[in-house]
C-alpha cells in the first residue's frame, strides 16, 4: 500500500493534508480551527480533521480558495 492509499482510506486527516484537499493554506485552516469555526480532534499534541467533515465543507461550500498570497480562506 503506498502513502496516497493509506491516506485515501485513513478516516482522520492531519491539518496538512485536510488544507491540501481544500485549497487552502495551512495556517489558515488552524487558525480556523482555533477559532472554532472548523471542528478537528486534538490527541495530544495532534489534530486531526475527520475526512467526513472535509468532504461536507466542500459540499456546502464552506471553503474556498481566494486568489490571495496565503493560498486561501475560508467563508
Amino acid at each position: 500500500m503506498t502513502v496516497l492509499q493509506a491516506t485515501l482510506e485513513c478516516p482522520v486527516l492531519t491539518v496538512r493534508e485536510a488544507a491540501a484537499l481544500l485549497n487552502v493554506n495551512v495556517k489558515t485552516l488552524y487558525a480556523e480551527i482555533t477559532a472554532g469555526r472548523f471542528p478537528a480532534i486534538r490527541l495530544g499534541r495532534a489534530i486531526r480533521i475527520s475526512r467526513s467533515v472535509v468532504a461536507s465543507a466542500l459540499e456546502q461550500g464552506r471553503v474556498a480558495p481566494s486568489g490571495g498570497r496565503n493560498g486561501g480562506t475560508t467563508r
